[in-house]
């Protein structure tokens, strides 16, 4: 048996596919919002089962801030996962659920305090990896993103005017310090690419780009170089795919438009990126430098021409001046024997 579960804003995408939507059609069940009694359930029985005790009050009141909320069962998910884990001697309490910021607090609050723990490079390094973390919404909601840790590890630093350090290395160890710290607080998760199997990282909670409000900012801030990122991305990915075919590099006002953006973007690129820039440019270049060879040649070619026509030119002035001469020459000396004849 297969089970495959969708969100309902995506709920068109399979039934693009006339074979596959069959299927959907014929075995859908729809998740609907759970009621006050079954949330009441999801959140006793589970500790229940491992033998842990909730305080009086403390489920109805969990249940009080999550019922009607939307994207609850995954900031549910992640509160009683914290709130398991500050257990006092099997009891879930008042206070802990309290400290851990309560439903919808605890997924923010757990990465702000994860974010507070870094020093100021892997904070510049945690803005950068969760940046490329999200596929931003075009008219719906922002979701998370798969993305290669290859991808990740190749992030180059900002800029040398940073305040932090620049150094690749640092760089480095800063972005993987970034991935265990965020990943052993579950807030990132880890695969392998079905086709690759190259290991992946996502965002454990998709909630997370709602509920961190640190990472909204960073959002709101950097939504346009974002986008600029990911076009780019695409277009390196697919040079590099090509075998690195010129044919597939930056031409014209398209190359200055993401030049100048690569200039003024804080925006961290990764080696592979910064190269089809890098090759577009140089392509440009080379593209410049054999046009203005072009001119010269044509310069030069003209010049020729022009000095041509100008000797020709004096030839045929000298040409014209012999010829009249020659033919008053010629007209005096049938003058001097008409004279003789007479």
């Amino acid at each position: 048996r297969v089970v495959i579960t969708l969100r309902a804003d995506f709920y068109d995408r399979p039934l693009m596919h006339p074979d596959f939507s069959e299927l959907v059609q014929e075995h859908t069940e729809v998740v609907v919002p759970l009621t006050s009694d079954e949330l009441s359930e999801a959140v006793e029985n589970p500790a229940r089962s491992v033998g842990a005790v909730l305080e009086p009050g403390l489920a109805a009141r969990i249940v009080t801030d999550v019922h009607g909320e939307p994207g609850a069962l995954p900031l549910l998910q992640y509160a009683l996962t914290e709130l398991f884990d500050n257990r006092d001697n099997g009891t879930l309490t008042q206070q802990a659920y309290q400290e851990i910021g309560g439903v919808l607090g605890a997924l923010g609050k757990r990465a702000e305090d994860t974010y507070q723990e870094l020093d100021g490079t892997a904070q510049s390094a945690a803005r950068q990896l969760f940046l490329r973390l999200v596929t931003l919404g075009e008219g719906t909601v922002d979701t998370r993103r798969r993305v290669l840790m290859s991808e990740l590890d190749a992030l180059g630093t900002v800029d040398s005017s940073s305040e932090y350090s620049t150094d690749p290395q640092d760089w480095m160890n800063s972005v993987q310090v970034v991935i265990s710290l965020f990943g052993g607080h579950r807030l990132l998760t880890f695969d392998r690419d079905p086709t690759t199997r190259e290991p992946t990282v996502e965002v454990a909670h998709e909630a997370l780009l709602g509920e961190w409000a640190r990472l909204r900012g960073w959002l709101d801030e950097s939504r346009a170089d974002v986008r600029m990122q990911r076009v780019l991305g695409n277009a390196a990915a697919e040079w590099v795919a090509a075998e690195r075919d010129p044919s597939f590099l930056l031409r014209g006002s398209r190359l200055e438009q993401y030049q100048g953006w690569a200039a003024s973007s804080d925006l961290a690129l990764t080696a592979d990126e910064r190269y089809y820039l890098d090759a577009s440019l140089a392509d440009e270049a080379a593209r410049a430098e054999e046009r203005r060879k072009l001119e010269r040649r044509s310069r030069n070619v003209l010049r020729a021409l022009v000095a041509v026509f100008a000797v020709a030119a004096v030839v045929a002035v000298v040409l014209t001046i012999f010829a009249l001469n020659a033919q008053n020459e010629a007209e005096k000396q049938a003058a001097i024997a008409l004279d003789e004849a007479n």
